[in-house]
């Protein structure tokens, strides 16, 4: 059976297509998964997906998922495609960035200056609430 994935609700995490991106920000991404589904409540249509900067930056219905970019501007062209737009919503010392738009989007960043600051960006992500916040904003609430 053929899985479906939901333009609305389903989460694309997007890493950086080459080496150092895969080495490094592959893991992370599907750590955050991993956090993802489990707050899905048991929802079929509410999952999320590792895919490559490539796929959605050539995938003309790719704007239509709420999406992650994980990896810094260097190493993830999607992230450099949308890190100037998004707000800020937790930095630390110009080595640790979390943006997202807190009040509505479907869009965040998640990077650091090296691989360690990208991966606690992503801890504090899930850990600290913003994960929440977004799904808050992705995933419609039944009625």
């Amino acid at each position: 059976m053929p899985r479906y994935f939901d333009i609305r609700t389903t989460v694309l995490l997007v890493v950086g297509y080459g080496i150092l991106a895969e080495e490094e920000d592959r893991p992370v991404a599907y750590e955050l998964k991993r956090a993802i589904n489990s707050r899905s409540e048991g929802a079929d249509n509410r999952s999320a997906v590792v895919v490559t900067d490539m796929w959605m930056l050539n995938q003309e219905m790719a704007e239509m998922f709420p999406a992650v970019a994980v990896g810094g501007p260097a190493v993830n062209a999607f992230t450099a495609q949308i890190y100037e737009d998004l707000p800020i919503a937790f930095t630390r010392d110009q080595q640790v960035f979390i943006q997202m738009n807190q009040d509505r989007g479907k869009r965040a960043a998640l990077w650091g200056m090296d691989q360690r600051g990208t991966r606690e960006a992503a801890e504090l992500f899930a850990k600290d609430g913003l994960l929440d916040r977004f799904l808050e904003l992705v995933w419609p609430r039944p009625v």
